[in-house]
């Protein structure tokens, strides 16, 4: 009532509480919906939020619709009636509050709905084991695939890649891995189904990119929801993390996987993976197969060609963006232990210079990076260039 201009008469309230029919409410009557017409009135103001069915009502008595006011409409705004009625801040103030009253009851009880749902199914995710669980597996023995943004906008049709080409056959074949069951092999798929606890803004805003329209359902759709996957962000321990505290130890952790072993790594002619850090000097041996770097999918045959020329007790680590997933898994179907390593390297220099941001590193091809795809020649160091053992362009 405190909205309502002063010189505005009530002469009825209708409610269809028949138990109320009749009481006093402030200095007017409350009646039923049928008693309308015996009053006198120039307006009907609807005064609750539900206001869509006692509209309809109203209407379906052949009352005109000109004459109905909804102050919680969002037309309401587009009609002058408001201004000879109302107190139009008080009114917006009331409204707003009103709002803000039922979105707090929504997030104060939001925890228990969604676990409701989670418990009864409406709300599933993918199984993903956490980072230290992958690492795990990969001691065991197990080789591995992984599924990023890329590989999975390229499914969906979203390609943003600047760095692989749509390409059907290899869509084809990441829609295949994601549903295999090889006894030696773990798919990792990005943690982002659930919260995104202790992630930076930009990481939030890129992978809500991937979730909105349509992405999470399509994902779901391609996905088997009824296995266990391992963690992608395996790869990508540092950078996009707000707190960074145990970084270093999973950086220890991860060396680990080749400490003492002789490693085949298979990449871009310009990613260098290891090159100018300690990250692999605990190998025993290192020998390198380059392979594109942009479209590496086109030389798939002649890639995998050479790696099966690898001694099987080797260790193969694959840095070549979307055609890691599919060589890691088809080598693991050979019998190798082949780990799809994507970024660690990067990571691993971005966790050197203790930085946030995604920056350039000299020598080596940074995709994600401004400038980072400007990779000055040659390269002097003889170690590496001694390592190369074949080259496939």
């Amino acid at each position: 009532m405190t909205c309502l201009k002063e010189e505005t008469e009530v002469v009825a309230v209708v409610d269809n509480d028949a138990l109320r029919w009749g009481e006093a409410f402030g200095n007017s009557t409350i009646i039923s919906a049928d008693a309308i017409q015996s009053y006198p009135y120039d307006y009907i103001v609807i005064t609750t939020p539900d206001y869509a069915d006692i509209l309809q009502q109203l209407c379906a008595m052949g009352i005109d619709a000109d004459r109905i006011l909804t102050p919680f409409a969002p037309e309401r705004g587009g009609r002058q009636e408001w201004r000879e009625i109302f107190h139009v801040g008080e009114l917006l103030y009331y409204v707003q509050e009103l709002r803000m009253t039922k979105m707090s009851w929504a997030l104060q009880n939001a925890p228990y709905e969604i676990s409701a749902g989670i418990e009864k199914g409406c709300l599933a995710r993918p199984k993903i084991r956490s980072i230290g669980e992958t690492i795990e597996r990969l001691r065991e023995g197990y080789s591995m695939s992984r599924y990023g943004d890329g590989e999975l906008n390229m499914i969906l049709g979203r390609n943003f890649s600047t760095f692989q080409s749509s390409d059907e056959a290899l869509i084809q074949r990441l829609k295949q891995i994601l549903k295999s069951n090889l006894s030696n092999h773990i798919v990792c798929l990005p943690d982002i189904y659930g919260d995104f606890y202790n992630r930076n803004e930009e990481h939030k805003n890129w992978f809500r990119r991937h979730l909105a329209d349509g992405g999470r359902e399509y994902d779901y759709r391609i996905f088997d929801m009824d296995r266990v996957y391992y963690n992608a962000f395996i790869t990508r321990p540092y950078k996009d993390y707000v707190d960074k505290r145990g970084v270093e130890e999973r950086f220890l952790e991860l060396r680990l996987l080749w400490e003492n072993r002789d490693v085949t790594i298979i990449e871009g002619e310009k990613t260098r993976f290891g090159v100018g850090n300690d990250l692999i000097s605990n190998a025993v041996s290192c020998e390198r197969i380059l392979g594109p770097a942009v479209n590496a999918f086109e030389k798939y045959r002649e890639l995998l060609a050479a790696a099966k020329k690898t001694d099987r007790d080797r260790l193969i680590l694959i840095a070549l963006g979307h055609t890691a997933t599919v060589l890691a898994y088809d080598l693991a179907a050979e019998g190798y232990q082949a780990l799809d390593i994507g970024h660690l390297d990067i990571e691993y220099e971005w966790f050197l210079r203790k930085t946030d941001k995604k920056i350039p590193i000299e020598g080596k091809f940074v995709n994600e990076a401004p400038l980072g795809r400007i990779v000055a020649e040659p390269i002097g160091d003889k170690k590496y260039l001694d390592e190369i053992i074949n080259v496939i362009l």
